[in-house]
C-alpha cells in the first residue's frame, strides 16, 4: 500500500505469450506429476488463514484461471456473483478443497460440472477430496453478499449530495474473499476473466481494460478479457458514476477518475504530471517498461489506507484531494503516494511476495523508491529532508519501543500480517534500504534490483531471491549485512568521541551501543560531517565516509584535521541510527542553532532536541523556551514544519503536567502568541504561512484567541493570503466546540446547512461528539456500544477519535468500567479493524502513575487477545511511562 515497480529477459518471453502467441502444449493441460503421500492440515473454522496451510495449499493447487461474473445492478445491500476458478490439481495432498469466503451465501457449488454438498463456514467454503480429480479441475460457484461498510472488500458508498453510489475494492491482506470465493493468498496468482453487470451511465473499472460493452434496457454489461497473472489481493473492481479525465505517460494510456461531487476540487496536473514523471524514471531504472496494459487511478470515499497498488488500477484516499489551496506539502505528498503506488506495479505486482513476510520488502521498496523517484525527477525541493523528518521519524519510534520487531519476521497468519503495516515495515525497511543503496553505491544498486525484477517476473519470490540478485551483480557478501539489519530488532545510538590538542584532532571514534531490548550491534556507512564557527556561522568544513561496525571505530583519517566545534556522525541521513550529540556539539547546538548554513544539518540538529524531549532527557519548558526563541529566525519550510508540530505536541504533555498541579499557563501563553505573531508576520501566500495558520488554530487556549478565530470564520478579521475554504471553516468550528465557547452550538447547526457533503456529515459527528459535557458524552457512547450497527466503519471511527480527547479525561472515567469489559467481547468477532480502532480511541493513557499501573492490569487481562489488541496495550503503557518521566523531569525544572 501507499506503493512500488519492474523488467526484461523472462518478461519477454513472458509478455510474448501474452500478445497472441500460443504455446503447442499449454501448461494449464499438463496433470501434475504424482508424488509419494503426506500428511495433510486440516484447516481450523477461524478469520485468518496460516502460513502452514497456505503452504499445503500452495503444493495442492496450481495454474490457477478465475472466470468471474458480477451483478452489481441491484439496489439494496447484496450483490450477486459466479465464480468458475479452473486448477491443477495434486492429489497427493490428500486434504479437502478449501475456498475463502468471508461472510457470504452460497446458493450452489459444482465441481467439473456436478453439483456437491459442500461444508460453508463463515470464513470459507470446503469441498471433499473425493469430487477432484488428478490435473485440471474446475469448481463453480454461485453466492451473494452484502457490500462491505468498513472499506474493506467490496465496499458502497452512497453520495449523500446527489445519492450517486460508487463502489470499489480494498483487498489487503486477505480481505478479496469478502468479494468473491477463490484461493486467497499472494503466492497462488491467476488470471482473471470478469463480467460486470451494473445500473446504466455507470463506470466500471478493472485490472484490465474493457473489451465489451453492452447495452439493455434497465442495465449494462461489461466484458474484461482474460488478465495476466497476478495475486488476488492486488484484484480491483470498482463501479459507479465516477468522472473520467484521461492522458497517457508515453504509450500507456492513463486515466483519473474522482465521484461526480468530488469532481470540482480535482488538479488534474497534480495528479497526471507527477505520474508521467514517475514512469518515465522507473520504466528507465528497472530497465523494463510498465508491464500492464494501462494505468488508472481512482479517488474513493470511505477510504482506510492512504492508496494501494491494484494491477493498473490504483485507489487513493480523498484527503489528496483539497477543496481549498493545496500546500506544496500536500502536492509532495500526493506526488510521493503517486510514485510509491507506481514502483508496486513492478515491485509487488509483477514480482511478488511469496507470503506475508515478505511484506515489508513490498513496502519498503516502494517507500524508498518513490522518495528516490521525487528526487531524481526534481519536481519538489527538500525531498529526502521531508522523508527524515517524517517517514524516518516514525520508524526511529516504532523500533525504539517495546513493540519493536526484526524487518524480516515470521507471519503465523493473516491476522498477524494485518498488524505489520507499521513504522518497522515501511520506514524502518525503507530506510535500510537507503542504507543499502549507499553501502552498493547506486548503479550497483539499481542494477542488482533490475536484475532481480528481469529473472523473476510474474513469479513470488523469497528474501534471498532479493538479496542474491545484489549480491551477484555488486560483488559484496551480504550474508553478515542482512543478519544484521533484516533478522534483529532495536535502534543503535551513534557518538563522536573525539579530543584535540592545539586546536587539531588529536583523536577521533565512533561509539555505538546497542538498542535498548537487545545487545545487537551493526556496521553501516555513513558521513561523519565537522563544523567550525566563522565569523558567527556554523560551516560545514569536512566530510568523511565512514564503515564503522563494533562497539568503537576509530577514525585516524581526521587526524591532524582543525577541532571542529560541532560535530555530526551522520550527515544527510544515510545511515539509520539514533545520534547522541557529544558534549561539545550539543553545547555549539544550544548556543547557535541557526548559525548552522546546512540547512538539513540544521533540521538534524533541530531532531536531536526533539528527541531528548521524547526521551525524557530535555526538559519539555526549556525546549519550548529554546523553540520559541530560535525558530522565529528560522526560514526552511520543512524544519518549521518539523519544529512547529513539536511544539504543538507537546501542549498534550503539558495539559498532563497541568493535572499534576504543576504551572503551565505560561507556557499555554508563550505557544499560543508565538504561533499566531508567525502566523501575521509569515509572507502572504507562502508555504510557511499555511502553516503557521494550521498551527495556531490548533493551539488556541485563551478567550483572546478564541474570539480572534471566530472573527476569521466570520469574515471580520481577515489574514491576508488566508482564504478560509470548507475545510478550514471546519477546524475552527471544532475548535469552538471543543471548548464549548460562544455560540457554538448554533455554528455547528449553521456549517451542517452549509456542508452537506459526506466530509461535512462527518465533521459535524466529530465537531459535536468532541464537546465537553456529559450529555454528549452519553449519546455518543451509547450509539458506539448499542446502536452503530448502521454506521459505517469511517463514521465509529470519528465518534471514537472525538469523543474522549486528553483534555477531557474526566469525562471518560463513568465509561471506562463499560469500555474494558467491551474490548474482550469485540476480540471475538468483530472486524480487526473496528476493534483495534476501538483500542486505540477509547483505552487512556493519562500520563499518571496510576494509569500506567492500570494499564499494566489491563495487559495482565488481555495477554489472551489478539495480536493487535496487546501489541496496542504495550505501546500505551510504554508510552505513559515515558509521558510521565516527562511530568517529573519538566516538574523537576
Amino acid at each position: 500500500m501507499h506503493s512500488v515497480k519492474f523488467k526484461l529477459g523472462l518478461f519477454i518471453l513472458a509478455t510474448f505469450s501474452l500478445v497472441g502467441c500460443e504455446n503447442k502444449q499449454d501448461p494449464v493441460s499438463i496433470e501434475t506429476p504424482q508424488l509419494e503421500m503426506k500428511t495433510v492440515l486440516q484447516r481450523e473454522p477461524n478469520e485468518a488463514l496460516s502460513v502452514e496451510y497456505a503452504e499445503q495449499r500452495k503444493e495442492q493447487i496450481s495454474n490457477v484461471d478465475y472466470t468471474l461474473d458480477f451483478d452489481l445492478s441491484k439496489q439494496g445491500d447484496l450483490f450477486d456473483g459466479k465464480t468458475l476458478v479452473e486448477f491443477n490439481l495434486n492429489t497427493n495432498i490428500n486434504a479437502p478443497i478449501t475456498l475463502d469466503f468471508d461472510s457470504g451465501k452460497v446458493k450452489s457449488v459444482k465441481v467439473n460440472q456436478k453439483l456437491v454438498v459442500v461444508d460453508y463456514t463463515k470464513w470459507f467454503i470446503e469441498i471433499p477430496i473425493e469430487h477432484f480429480k488428478g490435473g485440471r479441475n474446475q469448481i463453480e460457484i454461485s453466492y451473494t453478499r452484502a457490500y462491505s461498510k468498513d472499506g474493506s472488500g467490496l465496499h458502497k458508498f452512497t453520495d449523500p449530495e446527489d445519492g450517486s453510489v460508487y463502489l470499489y475494492t480494498e483487498l489487503e491482506p486477505y480481505d478479496a474473499n469478502k468479494v468473491f470465493p477463490h484461493f486467497d493468498q499472494p503466492n497462488l496468482k491467476a488470471s482473471y476473466k470478469l463480467t460486470v453487470k451494473t445500473s446504466k451511465s455507470w463506470q466500471v473499472i478493472a485490472n484490465m481494460r474493457e473489451d465489451n460493452i453492452e447495452n439493455h434496457d434497465d442495465f449494462q454489461t461489461w466484458d474484461f478479457p482474460k488478465s495476466m497473472r497476478f495475486s488476488t489481493y492486488i484484484f480491483a473492481l470498482h463501479a459507479g458514476n465516477y468522472i473520467k479525465w484521461e492522458d497517457k505517460a508515453g504509450d500507456v494510456p492513463l486515466r483519473l477518475f474522482a465521484r461526480k461531487s468530488l469532481a470540482q476540487y480535482v488538479k488534474t496536473e497534480d495528479w497526471f504530471v507527477p505520474t508521467q514523471k514517475a514512469f518515465k524514471f522507473f520504466n528507465g531504472y528497472f530497465e523494463i517498461d510498465y508491464p500492464f496494459h494501462k494505468y488508472d487511478q481512482i479517488i474513493v470515499p470511505d477510504y482506510n489506507s492512504g492508496a494501494m497498488e491494484n494491477v493498473a488500477a490504483v485507489t487513493f484516499n480523498e484527503s489528496y484531494v483539497s477543496r481549498g489551496v493545496k500546500s506544496i506539502s500536500s502536492r509532495r505528498g500526493l506526488a510521493n503516494t503517486i510514485a510509491h503506488e507506481l514502483a508496486h506495479m513492478w515491485f509487488g505486482d509483477l514480482v511478488t511476495m511469496n507470503w506475508w513476510d515478505g511484506l515489508w520488502l513490498n513496502e519498503s521498496f516502494a517507500t524508498f523508491m518513490a522518495n528516490l523517484a521525487l528526487d531524481k525527477t526534481g519536481q519538489f525541493e527538500n525531498v529526502w529532508q521531508n522523508y527524515y523528518s517524517g517517514t524516518k521519524q516514525w520508524a526511529y519510534s516504532t523500533d525504539d519501543s517495546v513493540t519493536t520487531h526484526p524487518i524480516q519476521l515470521p507471519v503465523a497468519n493473516t491476522t498477524e500480517a494485518f498488524s505489520n503495516f507499521d513504522g518497522i515495515t515501511y520506514g524502518k525497511g525503507g530506510s535500510v534500504l537507503k542504507q543499502l543503496w549507499y553501502y552498493l553505491g547506486e548503479e550497483n544498486f539499481r542494477k542488482g534490483v533490475s536484475h532481480y525484477l528481469k529473472k523473476y517476473a510474474y513469479q513470488n519470490t523469497e528474501l534471498d531471491d532479493f538479496i542474491s540478485s545484489l549480491e551477484q551483480v555488486s560483488g559484496f557478501d551480504l550474508e553478515q549485512w542482512t543478519q544484521q539489519w533484516l533478522y534483529q530488532s532495536g535502534l543503535n545510538s551513534l557518538e563522536a568521541n573525539y579530543q584535540c590538542k592545539d586546536n587539531l584532532i588529536e583523536s577521533f571514534s565512533l561509539i555505538q551501543k546497542a538498542p535498548k531490548y537487545n545487545d545487537t550491534l551493526r556496521s553501516q556507512k555513513v558521513k561523519v560531517a565537522l563544523f567550525s564557527s566563522n565569523d558567527n556561522i556554523l560551516k560545514l568544513e569536512h566530510t568523511e565516509e565512514v564503515v564503522y561496525s563494533g562497539a568503537e571505530t576509530n577514525i585516524t583519517q581526521l587526524k591532524g584535521l582543525a577541532c571542529p566545534s560541532l560535530v555530526y556522525p551522520n550527515q544527510e541521513d544515510y545511515g539509520y541510527v539514533k545520534v547522541l550529540l557529544d558534549p561539545k556539539s550539543r553545547l555549539t547546538l544550544l548556543n547557535s542553532i541557526n548559525s548552522i548554513e546546512h540547512t538539513y544539518a540544521r533540521l538534524m540538529m533541530w531532531q536531536s532536541l526533539i528527541d531528548g524531549v521524547n526521551d525524557a532527557k530535555y526538559p519539555l519548558n526549556e525546549f519550548i523556551d529554546f523553540a520559541v526563541k530560535n525558530l522565529a529566525e528560522e526560514t526552511d519550510d520543512t524544519i518549521v514544519r518539523k519544529v512547529s508540530g513539536s511544539l504543538n505536541a507537546a501542549t498534550s504533555t503539558l495539559f498532563s503536567i497541568k493535572r499534576s498541579g504543576k504551572p503551565t499557563q505560561k507556557y499555554f501563553d508563550k505557544i499560543e502568541r508565538f504561533m499566531w505573531t508567525m502566523l501575521r508576520q509569515s509572507k502572504p501566500n507562502s508555504e510557511q504561512q499555511k502553516q503557521w495558520y494550521r498551527m495556531y488554530i490548533s493551539n488556541v487556549f485563551s478567550d483572546k484567541h478564541f474570539i480572534k478565530i471566530q472573527n476569521i470564520l466570520d469574515g471580520i478579521l481577515n489574514i491576508d493570503g488566508i482564504d478560509i475554504d470548507q475545510d478550514k471553516r471546519w477546524t475552527i468550528v471544532n475548535r469552538l466546540n471543543w471548548r464549548a465557547f460562544g455560540d457554538y452550538e448554533k455554528r455547528l447547526d449553521s456549517e451542517k446547512l452549509r456542508d452537506q457533503s459526506d466530509s461535512g456529515l462527518l465533521n459535524a459527528i466529530g465537531t459535536e461528539a468532541i464537546r465537553p459535557n456529559a450529555a454528549t458524552k452519553k449519546k455518543w457512547f451509547d450509539i458506539i456500544q448499542n446502536h452503530s450497527k448502521n454506521l459505517k466503519l469511517v463514521e465509529k471511527e470519528e465518534i471514537m477519535y472525538s469523543l474522549f480527547p486528553g483534555t477531557q479525561y474526566k469525562l471518560q472515567r463513568p465509561y471506562l468500567e463499560e469500555i474494558f469489559k467491551t474490548v474482550p467481547v469485540l476480540n471475538k468477532d468483530a472486524d480487526l479493524r473496528y476493534l483495534t480502532s476501538y483500542v486505540d480511541a477509547f483505552i487512556p493513557t493519562e500520563c499518571t502513575k496510576e494509569s500506567v499501573k492500570r494499564l499494566e492490569g489491563l495487559l495482565r487481562e488481555y495477554q489472551t487477545l489478539k495480536f493487535p489488541v496487546v501489541r496496542a496495550l504495550k505501546n500505551m503503557h510504554e508510552y505513559d511511562e515515558r509521558c510521565v518521566k516527562k511530568v517529573e523531569l519538566y516538574n523537576a525544572h
